[in-house]
């Protein structure tokens, strides 16, 4: 209809066509503005990406202490709805996420809701344990050592990859076999004795003293005992430095 027409028509029906055509461009309006805004910012939080969050987390513990091998298994959850702002995803031991855990899910807008993703992980590590039953002041030999992969969500001390570095140390407590062996269950050999006679060296710049002593503590590498030197009778402290003998400067 043209604009002569409608300026023909009487005025009470020509105000209701204009207040019908500003209420239509007004309703199209919003849809335009309205429907791009929801597309672009609402999204639903697929499973794949709550498993691929965890696997993450876990395969990088799991590089921080040198393990290949890796194994998650996450239990069935819905998700509430969309979320207009990134899901907060918040592991309950992110320092150590091994054994049974909980992802917890969190979304602010355009409501807030929370859910939580149960979760469980395995990561071994071949540790050292007593091939045979170990008793209390044992000498630890290679024989008596053999290793295992161990799930380290059972392990909560700290525990040896190497055996050579628990050769010749003393068992501390009885160790019953296939036991993964602890710095707590294993301690340093005593070198030196309370009361036994050792020698003492005593260094200067390149300068090199041997001489006799008694000593007054007992010690293991590296400890720094009281030894009183035989021949002046005077009183050192001195270095645990081999089986039988300190060291000390002069």
């Amino acid at each position: 209809m043209s604009y002569e027409q409608i300026a023909q028509e009487p005025a009470p029906k020509r105000k209701q066509r204009f207040l019908l055509h500003f209420l239509c461009s007004w309703a199209l309006l919003g849809v335009l503005l309205a429907a791009p805004v929801a597309q672009a910012n609402a999204s639903m939080l697929s499973r794949e990406e709550v498993v691929a969050y965890i696997e993450r987390s876990v395969n990088a513990f799991a590089r921080s202490i040198n393990s290949h091998s890796v194994d998650v298994t996450v239990d069935e959850f819905k998700i509430p709805g969309v979320c207009d702002t990134p899901v907060k995803m918040e592991l309950s031991d992110p320092s150590r996420p091994v054994g049974r855990m909980t992802l917890t899910l969190i979304c602010e807008q355009p409501r807030y809701w929370k859910t939580r993703v149960k979760a469980q992980s395995a990561v071994t590590v071949d540790m050292v344990v007593a091939k045979k039953p170990l008793k209390r002041g044992q000498s630890i030999q290679g024989g008596d050592l053999s290793s295992k992969a161990v799930n380290i969500a059972y392990v909560r001390y700290s525990y040896f990859t190497e055996k050579k570095k628990l050769i010749g140390k003393v068992v501390s407590r009885n160790v019953s076999a296939g036991r993964v062996l602890t710095p707590r269950l294993v301690e340093m050999p005593e070198w030196v004795k309370r009361d036994d006679v050792v020698i003492i060296e005593a260094r200067r710049d390149n300068m090199l003293a041997r001489m006799k002593g008694i000593a007054l503590e007992s010690g293991s590498e590296g400890d720094t005992i009281r030894v009183k030197n035989i021949t002046s009778e005077k009183e050192i402290q001195a270095t645990v430095s081999a089986p039988g003998t300190v060291s000390t400067t002069f």
